[in-house]
C-alpha cells in the first residue's frame, strides 16, 4: 500500500498492491529533480521474488502519481530499490538488493535509468550476497557503497564510468564477522564511507576516507557503542552527521562529527513507548530532518522530526495517523523538503515488524498530523580505532531488466472535501451550516473562527462538538489552517 497526504486539499489514499519484506530492512528513497517531480523507489512482489519498482510524482497543490513501473531480472533475483541518485535532467543512478537472498547467491544490482524512456539503459548485478545501499556521483563516475549480507560476503566500495565500466573495486574490512558498507559522500580528496563492524562485541559505527583510486583508506572516527547508524550526511559547515538507534533501549541517536573526527556533539532521543531515526536531510534553512519510527502502545506510526543543528535540539516532532486497522506497524524512512515548511516523506506499512504490505509518502500537512514530545539527552561516544584493510573484489556482470505493469488500487480515507457550500468534512472532523448555526463535531478540541465575507471576525472559540448560534449570511470558518465557506440560512 501507498500513502499519500496531498497538502492543500488534505487528502489521503491508500494504493494497494502485492508487496512483503522486513520493515526495517528496506528503504524508500525520494529523488527531488525539479521544483515539481520526484521519483520514489520501493519493491513490488510477483511470482516469489521481490523486484525493482519506481514511481513518478508531481508535487504541487498536492501529490499526483503519473507513472509507476516494476522489472523482472535475468537472472531471476531478489531485489528492491535502496538509493536513487541525480545525474542530470534525464539520467539517474538506482541501486539496491535485499538483505534476505535466500538460497540466491545474488541479491543486488544498480544501474542507469532514463527517465524519458521510463526504463533501464544498462544495469549490472553482484555475484556476492549484498545490498548497494548508497551511489554517489563525483561529476564523472558512480561510487557504491556495498554492504554484504553474511560473514562470506564482506562489503565494497566500486567506481564504475557512467557506462557500468568498472575503473576499481575494493573489499572492504574493519575486522569484525560483519563489515558493510552504507554511505558514501564523495569530495575532492576522497569518498567519505559510512560503514558498520557488525558482531565485533557490538553494531559498531565507522566513518573513513576512501582515496579517489581506492588504494589506501583513512579513519576518521570508529564508535564502539551499540550503535546502528542508518545514515550519514554533511551539513553546510562541512560537518558530518550520523543518525540511527538501538533495539533494545528504544532510542534514537544523533551525532555531529566534525571533519577530524572530534565530536561536536551526540545526543539520545526518546518518546512514547520507542522511537527510532532512519534518514536525515538537510532543511531549507540548514538544519536536520530526520524520518522514523515512534511505537504507542503497540502500534508503530511514522514520523519526521527536525533538529536543531546548532545544538541538537528538537524544532518540531510529527506522526501521522489514518493507516487501515490492518497495517499497524507503519515507519517513515525516505524524507525531503519541497519548499519551506513543507516535507516529503516516504515509508513502509506493515501488519507486523517483519511484514510490509507496500509504501507509505507524505506531503506533509496539519491535517492529519499530530505533534508529540521528544526527549533529549547527552549520549557519550567511545572511540574504536579499527584497521581498516582493502583487497580487490570481482564478479559485477551484466543484468538484464525487463518491465512490466500492474495494477494499484486507490482508496481514500483523510480528506477535507467540499460535499456543499454548507457542508465539509476531514479525517478530523465535520462542519456544517444550518438554519441559524454552525455545528462541528471534531476528535479533538479545536480553535474555530468565524470570519465575515468580508474578513470581519464575528466569532471564535475553543470546541469539540456543538452549535454555534449566529445570524443567517455567508461566513468563512477556519481551524487550524484550513479555511472553508459555510452557508448559514
Amino acid at each position: 500500500m501507498i500513502l499519500l497526504i496531498i497538502s492543500q486539499i488534505n487528502k489521503i489514499i491508500w494504493f494497494q498492491y502485492s508487496s512483503t519484506g522486513c520493515l526495517t530492512c528496506h528503504k524508500t528513497p525520494i529523488l527531488k529533480m525539479n521544483d515539481s517531480t520526484y521519483i520514489l523507489g520501493s519493491l513490488h512482489y510477483n511470482n516469489n521474488r521481490l523486484r525493482i519498482m519506481l514511481m513518478g510524482i508531481k508535487v504541487k497543490t498536492g501529490i499526483t502519481v503519473e507513472w509507476y513501473k516494476a522489472w523482472l531480472s535475468n537472472p531471476d533475483l531478489n531485489l528492491d530499490v535502496s538509493t536513487l541518485t541525480k545525474i542530470n535532467d534525464t539520467l539517474i543512478a538506482v541501486g539496491g538488493g535485499h538483505g534476505g537472498c535466500g538460497n540466491n547467491q545474488s541479491c543486488s544490482f544498480f544501474g542507469l535509468f532514463n527517465l524519458k524512456t521510463q526504463n533501464f539503459v544498462w544495469a549490472k548485478y553482484l555475484s556476492s550476497k549484498a545490498i548497494v545501499n548508497s551511489i554517489a556521483y563525483d561529476g564523472n563516475s558512480l561510487v557504491l557503497a556495498v554492504q554484504g549480507y553474511d560473514a562470506n560476503s564482506q562489503g565494497a566500495i566500486i567506481k564504475t564510468d557512467l557506462n557500468g565500466n568498472v575503473i576499481w573495486a575494493k573489499q572492504t574490512s574493519f575486522g569484525c564477522s560483519y563489515n558493510d558498507n552504507y554511505i558514501i559522500i564523495p569530495e575532492s580528496n576522497g569518498y567519505v564511507v559510512m560503514g558498520i563492524g557488525w558482531w565485533c562485541s557490538n553494531w559498531q559505527p565507522v566513518i573513513y576516507r576512501i582515496s579517489l583510486d581506492g588504494s589506501s583508506a583513512t579513519l576518521i572516527k570508529g564508535i564502539s557503542n551499540n550503535y546502528r547508524a542508518y545514515n550519514l550526511i554533511k551539513d553546510g559547515d562541512g560537518n558530518y552527521v550520523l543518525i540511527g538507534f538501538y533495539e533494545p533501549d528504544g532510542g534514537a541517536y544523533l551525532s555531529k562529527i566534525g571533519p577530524s573526527g572530534n565530536v561536536i556533539y551526540s545526543k539520545r532521543y526518546t518518546a512514547n513507548n520507542g522511537f527510532r531515526f532512519y534518514n536525515i536531510t538537510l532543511d531549507l534553512d540548514g538544519n536536520y530532518l530526520l524520518s522514523g519510527v515512534t511505537k504507542i502502545g503497540s502500534t508503530d506510526y511514522p514520523i519526521a522530526a527536525k533538529i536543531n543543528k546548532s545544538d541538537g535540539s528538537v524544532i518540531w516532532a510529527r506522526r501521522w495517523s489514518g493507516a487501515p486497522a490492518d497495517q499497524a506497524h507503519n515507519q517513515a524512512k525516505g524524507i525531503i523538503p519541497v519548499k519551506p515548511g513543507k516535507i516529503l516523506v516516504s515509508g513502509y506499512l506493515g501488519t507486523s515488524v517483519d511484514n510490509h504490505n507496500g509504501f507509505i509518502v507524505i506531503l506533509d500537512s496539519i491535517d492529519c498530523m499530530t505533534s508529540f514530545q521528544v526527549n533529549v539527552n547527552d549520549f557519550a561516544l567511545s572511540n574504536w580505532s579499527p584497521s581498516i584493510s582493502l583487497s580487490n573484489y570481482s564478479g559485477i556482470s551484466n543484468l538484464t531488466l525487463t518491465p512490466y505493469n500492474f495494477s494499484i488500487s486507490q482508496t481514500a480515507s483523510c480528506s477535507v472535501v467540499p460535499i456543499s457550500d454548507n457542508e465539509y468534512k476531514s479525517c478530523n472532523y465535520i462542519i456544517y451550516g444550518s438554519k441559524g448555526f454552525i455545528a462541528i463535531k471534531s476528535e479533538n478540541e479545536v480553535n474555530l473562527k468565524i470570519f465575515s465575507i468580508s474578513g470581519y471576525k464575528v466569532k471564535e472559540v475553543n470546541i469539540k462538538e456543538g452549535k454555534i448560534k449566529i445570524n443567517p449570511g455567508i461566513y468563512i470558518v477556519q481551524i487550524g489552517k484550513d479555511k472553508v465557506k459555510i452557508i448559514v440560512k
